[in-house]
């Protein structure tokens, strides 16, 4: 089982790898509402809606999944956690976008600081994880996710004549 500073140190690597992520298009002189809104192909999520169900599924999956609560973020969750759909007229700013992957982050790490780590969850389909297993999975979706957006801001910049 992952120890807390192991996890600790994936949630940290993956995030700081987003971030970066933002902050390159942040700072590239595009129009950033644009690159946020910008879709790869028919049907596929743009960078806002990759960016911000890293941050639905954190409340979601600690509130909902593990504690057997509500999520704190209702609004957050239906827009854009896993089933939702991507929305061109629902696309948060950066500054939004920093500031719910903030709180999230935060209030995750604040959860897992006191969590029993061994601690089982039923989730569907008859799984059962570990609260060690449930921080794993959300670092490698969030790394998963954040793939999603360098690779869409790869092909944003091929599709706009940028290096």
């Amino acid at each position: 089982m992952a120890d807390l500073t192991t996890i600790f140190s994936v949630f940290d690597f993956t995030r700081d790898r987003l971030l970066s992520s933002l902050d390159a298009i942040a700072k590239s002189g595009q129009n950033v509402e644009q690159v946020l809104v910008w879709r790869p192909g028919a049907g596929r999520a743009h960078i806002a809606w990759q960016a911000m169900h890293c941050a639905a599924t954190h409340d979601r999956y600690v509130n909902v999944r593990i504690k057997g609560g509500e999520p704190t973020d209702v609004a957050l969750c239906e827009a854009f956690a896993g089933g939702s759909s991507p929305s061109d007229s629902n696309v948060p700013s950066m500054a939004e976008i920093q500031g719910k992957l903030k709180l999230h982050f935060d209030a995750i790490k604040s959860f897992l600081e006191t969590a029993d780590l061994a601690a089982v969850t039923d989730f569907p389909n008859n799984i059962k994880r570990t609260v060690a297993e449930s921080a794993v999975l959300l670092a490698w979706h969030e790394a998963h996710h954040q793939g999603q957006i360098h690779l869409t801001w790869n092909l944003y910049k091929g599709a706009h004549g940028m290096s």
